[in-house]
C-alpha cells in the first residue's frame, strides 16, 4: 500500500481502516480498527510530542504497517507537513544536516545508519522506534549521541503505541500515554484499558508499577520448559547481550531427554568461536539456561517488519 492509498482510505465514508499484524503471534492477519479508535490514539501521541499544524512529521516506515499508517493520521489531524520515503536501512538520504523534522518515525535497523551518519541528519525534534527490540549496545550510542528517541510499546491491535520510554543504555520504565492504563492477569500477562472502556489482554509478561509504568520481562507463550525448569529467552538474551557480538536470538527445539532444548541462533559464520563462547556463557547463566545448541546462520528469522520470529 502507498501513503496515497492509505489517505483515500482514511478519507473515505468507510468508517474502518484495515491493517496487518505483524506475525509475531501467530501467521499475518488483516484487522480492522475503527477510525474514532485510530484518532484517539493519533491525538494521544500529537499531544504528547506538541505536533501542531507548524510541524513536520516523518515516516521512514511504509504505508503497509501501523506505524506509516499513523504517521500520517497523527499529520493529518494536526494539519501539518508529512513526508516519507520508500522505507531502506539508508533512511533520511534525502535531507541534510540544514533541514529540520519535529517527528520521526523508525525502526532499529535504520537507527544504526543515522547514527553512523549523524553529523550529515536533519535535526530532528524526536524521534519513535517501533517494529522490534533495541540491543543494549544501540541503546548506549543512542544515549550518547543526544538524539530525542523513544521506544514504543504497543501493536496493530492497540492501533499503535500505548507506551513510550526514552532511549537509555539502561531500560527504564514504558510509561502509558493518556487514558490508558495498565495491569495484568492471572498469567503475569499485561492488560491494556482504554478509558473508552476497551481492554485488550497481551500475552506479554510484565512487571506492573501503579497503574500507568510496566516493563515487558518475556512473553508467555514463549517460555522455554527444558527439564522442568522453565527459561525465559529475554532474560537469557539480556544476560549474554556483552558476550554475542551479532545479532542473536534464543529459541528452543524439541528434545526427547529435556522436552525442550534451548538453542542459540546467531547471524553469521563464526563456528570457531564455539567452544570459547559457550565457556563465556556458562559464567553468567544459570545451569539450565545455557544452550545444548548453537548455531550460526546466514540470517535469522523474522517476521515482514522486523521482528524475531521464534
Amino acid at each position: 500500500m502507498t501513503f496515497e492509498d492509505f489517505f483515500e482510505e482514511w478519507k473515505s465514508e468507510v468508517p474502518y481502516i484495515e491493517a496487518r499484524t505483524s506475525g509475531s503471534t501467530g501467521e499475518p492477519k488483516i484487522i480492522r480498527l475503527s477510525k474514532d479508535f485510530v484518532k484517539e490514539s493519533a491525538l494521544r501521541t500529537n499531544r504528547f510530542f506538541s505536533v501542531s499544524s507548524r510541524s513536520r512529521l516523518h515516516s521512514c516506515v511504509s504505508a503497509d504497517f501501523i506505524g506509516g499508517k499513523m504517521m500520517a493520521v497523527r499529520s493529518e489531524l494536526a494539519g501539518c507537513r508529512f513526508s516519507h520515503e520508500t522505507p531502506s536501512n539508508r533512511p533520511l538520504g534525502s535531507f541534510c544536516a540544514a533541514d529540520s523534522l519535529d517527528l520521526v518515525a523508525v525502526v532499529p535497523s535504520q537507527l544504526i545508519h543515522i547514527l553512523d551518519n549523524i553529523r550529515e541528519m536533519p535535526s530532528i525534534g524526536a524521534m519513535i522506534i517501533g517494529g522490534s527490540a533495541i540491543d543494549v549496545r544501540l541503546r548506549a550510542r543512542v544515549e550518547k549521541s543526544g538524539l530525542n528517541a523513544y521506544e514504543t510499546y504497543g501493536m496493530t491491535e492497540t492501533s499503535s503505541h500505548i507506551a513510550l520510554r526514552k532511549v537509555r543504555e539502561k531500560e527504564d520504565w514504558f510509561e502509558t500515554l493518556d487514558g490508558i492504563k495498565v495491569g495484568s492477569d492471572s498469567r503475569g500477562c499485561l492488560v491494556i484499558r482504554f478509558s473508552s472502556g476497551e481492554e485488550i489482554v497481551t500475552n506479554d509478561l510484565a512487571q506492573i508499577s501503579g497503574d500507568r509504568m510496566f516493563k515487558i520481562t518475556g512473553r508467555w507463550d514463549h517460555v522455554i520448559i527444558t527439564g522442568g525448569k522453565k527459561v525465559n529467552p529475554y532474560d537469557v538474551e539480556r544476560k549474554i547481550s556483552m558476550l554475542v557480538n551479532a545479532p542473536y536470538m534464543i529459541t528452543s527445539r524439541a528434545d526427547l531427554k529435556w522436552g525442550r532444548m534451548v538453542v542459540l541462533l546467531i547471524e553469521g559464520s563464526e563456528e570457531s568461536e564455539k567452544l570459547e563462547l559457550l565457556s563465556d556463557l556458562k559464567s553468567v547463566l544459570d545451569p539450565w539456561e545455557v544452550p545444548k545448541v548453537i548455531e550460526w546462520v546466514r540470517h535469522l528469522p523474522r517476521t515482514a517488519n522486523g521482528k524475531l520470529k521464534r
